[in-house]
C-alpha cells in the first residue's frame, strides 16, 4: 500500500485530506507541525507529500528544503503537493525552483487532490523506490 505523508497544521483540514486519501486506498500518516513531519520522513518512509508552509516549528519551507536535501535519494526526490492559501505565480515560481510541480490553493477540491495524488504515485513505479541510492 502506498504510504502519503500529510503535513498540515489545521486538524479539520488534515482529517478531510487523511479521511479521503485512505479511502482511496492509501496509507497516510498525518504531521501537524515541521518537527514532527520531518520525523516521520524517516519513520513512515512516504510515496508522496502534501505540505502546508504556514506550519508550527518548522515553516513548510524549512521541511521542503530538508527533504531536497535528504541524503536517501527516494526521500529528497519525493513528490510534494503544496496546499497552501499563499499561491501566487511568484510563490509556484519558487517552489517550481525547489521541485514542486504542484500548489493547490486553499480552499482545494479533494476531489482534484486524489486526482493528482494518483497521477503522481502512476508516474513513479514501485521500482524506483527499491534501491536507496
Amino acid at each position: 500500500m502506498k504510504r502519503i505523508l500529510v503535513v498540515e497544521d489545521e486538524l479539520s483540514i488534515s482529517n478531510l485530506i487523511c479521511y479521503n486519501l485512505e479511502r482511496a486506498g492509501y496509507r497516510v500518516a498525518a504531521a501537524f507541525d515541521g518537527d514532527e513531519a520531518l520525523q516521520l520522513l524517516d519513520s513512515f518512509c512516504p510515496r508522496l507529500v502534501t505540505l502546508d508552509l504556514l506550519l508550527p516549528r518548522q515553516s513548510g519551507w524549512q521541511v521542503l528544503d530538508t527533504i531536497r536535501r535528504h541524503p536517501r535519494r527516494q526521500i529528497a526526490l519525493l513528490p510534494v503537493i503544496v496546499l497552501s492559501a499563499l499561491c501566487s505565480p511568484q510563490l509556484r515560481d519558487e517552489l517550481h525552483r525547489n521541485g514542486v510541480r504542484h500548489c493547490l490553493n486553499k480552499p482545494f477540491s479533494v476531489t482534484e487532490l486524489c486526482l493528482l495524488v494518483n497521477t503522481l504515485l502512476e508516474e513513479r513505479p514501485d521500482s524506483a523506490w527499491i534501491s536507496p541510492l
